[in-house]
């Protein structure tokens, strides 16, 4: 557990995928896929974070599983991408002069369950199983389950990131949407219940939304588990279609404020996701900072 070991709020990296997009990564195209190709664009962006002031990076391995990894025809490379992530994010962490941790990223299959979709929950527990120990075996410091919105998965897939952890810490992490449940329609209250009783250390929200309905859920779950540690990465608000472009309009100062609010209640760690850029990080950890 040395990677949530302080009692101190932890302040994460931001987004991936947008921030990839500024350098090239087109449109629909798997960041993990595009990786293979510019491997000095991710270990880039994995420093950019550490500059920023970021304690914990997340490997480019979101969609690194062999179901989501099989619609670009790269389902048999599931160790070899997740290990590539691994060491290209490795190099930024190897570099801080303070201590800063590594943590891979797993997300959803995007395919539905059964009875409900096709896949089973036995060949969603393998694919996940399959990713978390290629992320610990190539030296991970932690694994989080991300942006997941059904408790039938989140729980197989940390279920799963338990049996291949070897006791490293794990954080779940689920999307709601601005009325405050996720897709599936898992209230803030049965998603922390249920990722709590699936083995995460760590538990909270993630995407989805901006600041201020993140912080409603956070506050909820809270409220239903008051010794749950929590996580905390918002959009940079609501995104927008500008011009043929997605755009995240939240200003720094707006994640800056977030995090000193969350740091406020006690809140384990906090970031950011889509649209959140090493500037709004840099703006969370001066107002952290200057709150210590």
């Amino acid at each position: 557990m040395a990677a949530f070991a302080s009692n101190r709020t932890l302040l994460a990296d931001g987004a991936t995928g947008t921030e990839l997009q500024k350098q090239g990564l087109p449109i629909g195209e798997a960041p993990e896929r595009w990786m293979l190709d510019h491997p000095d664009a991710i270990a880039g962006l994995a420093q950019s974070y550490i500059d920023a002031g970021s304690d914990l990076v997340l490997t480019n391995t979101f969609g690194a599983n062999a179901i989501r990894l099989g619609l670009c025809g790269l389902e048999d490379r599931v160790a070899e991408i997740n290990t590539m992530a691994v060491r290209l994010a490795r190099r930024a962490i190897e570099g801080c002069e303070r201590r800063a941790f590594l943590l891979g990223s797993i997300g959803p299959t995007g395919e539905m369950l059964e009875p409900y979709g096709d896949l089973s929950a036995n060949a969603a527990r393998a694919a996940f199983l399959e990713q978390a120990r290629a992320l610990v075996a190539a030296g991970v410091d932690g694994l989080v389950c991300e942006t997941f919105t059904a408790s039938e998965e989140i729980a197989l897939a940390l279920d799963a990131a338990r049996e291949a952890s070897d006791g490293l810490p794990l954080v779940g992490s689920m999307a709601f949407d601005s009325g405050g449940c996720t897709m599936m329609g898992v209230t803030a209250e049965a998603a922390v219940a249920a990722m709590s009783a699936a083995g995460a250390h760590v538990v909270g929200a993630n995407c989805g939304v901006g600041p201020d309905a993140l912080a409603a859920v956070l506050l909820r779950m809270q409220r239903a588990e008051p010794d749950a540690r929590l996580w905390a990465k918002p959009n940079a608000g609501l995104p927008e279609l500008i011009g043929g472009r997605t755009v995240y309009r939240a200003a720094p100062d707006a994640l800056a404020a977030f995090a000193y609010n969350m740091r406020a209640i006690g809140v384990a760690v906090v970031g950011g996701c889509c649209g959140t850029a090493p500037e709004h990080i840099r703006a969370m950890r001066a107002v952290m900072l200057s709150a210590s």
